[in-house]
C-alpha cells in the first residue's frame, strides 16, 4: 500500500522554517507519528500541535523531491508487517526536537497484523511544502531504512536506460582497440627489447663486470679479499 497524503504546515513549523531561512539553520525532519483519532477523522489546523491519539511513531524512511513540483517533498514512512491492529486517521511529522512541523489527516485505513489473518507493509507518502528547500533537512537512521518496491523499480529503470551502466567493465569497442594497438601491453618487454638487451655491451650496469672486479682487486690491500676472489 502506498498512498499520497497532503499535510498542513503548522504555525510551529512555519516559525521554525522562517527562523531557519534567516539564520541558515535547516529544520531537521526526523519522525512520523500516526494516530487513530480516537475513532473519528480529526480536522487538524495550523495551530494543531498534537495528534488526538498517537498509536505509532518511527523514523522517516526517505525524503525525495516531488518530480513535478520543486516546492514539494515526499516524506515516506514504512510500517512493518508485525506492527498494526489499529486504524490510521491522522499523522504528523516532527523535527529533531519533537516539534510538530507538519500535520494532516486521511480517510481511515486499517493496519492489520498477522494474527488477524493478514499482514503487509504499509507505506505512507506524505507531501510537505516549503518555499525554501534550503530550510529542509533530514536525519535518517540507516538501521531502519527500507528500500521500497517502487524505489527499487525506479533505480532499475534508470540503470537499464543508462548508456554505460557498468563503466568499470571494458566494452566491445575497448577490446577491439586493444587488439588493434601496435603495443597493447607496454608494461611487458617485446622481442625487439630482448634482442637489444642481449646485444648491449653492459646490459646490467647495476652489477660489476669482470674488468671492474679485477680493477677492484688490484687496488685492495687486503690479501684475504684477493685470495677469496682468486679462488672462486
Amino acid at each position: 500500500m502506498a498512498n499520497i497524503y497532503y499535510t498542513l504546515l503548522t504555525d510551529v513549523g512555519a516559525a521554525a522554517m522562517a527562523y531557519g531561512a534567516v539564520n541558515g539553520e535547516p529544520v531537521v525532519l526526523c519522525d512520523v507519528a500516526l494516530g487513530d483519532g480516537n475513532g473519528s477523522v480529526p480536522a487538524p489546523t495550523r495551530t494543531s500541535t498534537a495528534l488526538v491519539n498517537e498509536v505509532y511513531r518511527a523514523g522517516i524512511n526517505s525524503i525525495t523531491l516531488h518530480q513535478d513540483n520543486p516546492s514539494w517533498y515526499i516524506v515516506e514512512l514504512v510500517v512493518p508487517p508485525d506492527v498494526g491492529g489499529f486504524t490510521v486517521r491522522e499523522f504528523r511529522i516532527d523535527d529533531a526536537a519533537g516539534n510538530a512541523i507538519y500535520i494532516g489527516n486521511m480517510a481511515p485505513e486499517t493496519k492489520p497484523v498477522l494474527p488477524e489473518g493478514m499482514t503487509r507493509d504499509s507505506i505512507y507518502r506524505l507531501i510537505v511544502e516549503t518555499s525554501n528547500a534550503a530550510t529542509i533537512n533530514l536525519t535518517v537512521d540507516n538501521s531502519i531504512v527500507i528500500a521500497t518496491h517502487q524505489y527499487v523499480t525506479d533505480r532499475m529503470d534508470e540503470h537499464l536506460a543508462d548508456a554505460d551502466p557498468h563503466p568499470q567493465y571494458a566494452k566491445d569497442t575497448d577490446l577491439q582497440a586493444h587488439v588493434e594497438a601496435s603495443d597493447p601491453h607496454p608494461q611487458y618487454a617485446k622481442d625487439t627489447d630482448l634482442a637489444d638487451h642481449e646485444a648491449d655491451v653492459d646490459p646490467h650496469p647495476q652489477y660489476l663486470t669482470a674488468a671492474e672486479l679485477v680493477a677492484y682487486l688490484a687496488l685492495t690491500r687486503k690479501p684475504a679479499t684477493r685470495s677469496y676472489f682468486a679462488n672462486i
